[in-house]
């Protein structure tokens, strides 16, 4: 498989992650914290810099950052985005 692949994968997967983690700061189910929609978009961009350096170390560096923009960091902001917004609008049905 590709590094691009491989990259975009670890991305999407982390994207999920983050759009749920997001969504509980969103709707208030963190104990203590709240409902904090600004927390919730500082955890997302935090899981984008980590799995980005991760896979920098895994799969090397990326020539640019041209590559890191269409292999890491657009598909993680459109699954982290999509994934959010359903959690959060459908939550009467999760919780």
């Amino acid at each position: 498989m590709d590094n691009a692949v491989k990259i975009t994968s670890v991305h999407i997967v982390a994207a999920l992650i983050a759009g749920y983690l997001s969504s509980l700061f969103t709707l208030g189910q963190i104990p203590g914290l709240g409902s904090n929609d600004v927390l919730a978009a500082a955890v997302g961009l935090a899981i984008l810099y980590i799995v980005g350096q991760l896979c920098d170390k895994l799969f090397g560096k990326q020539e640019g950052f041209s590559k890191w923009l269409w292999n890491g960091i657009v598909p993680f902001a459109f699954v982290w985005f999509v994934f959010w917004t359903i959690i959060t609008n459908y939550s009467g049905i999760l919780y």
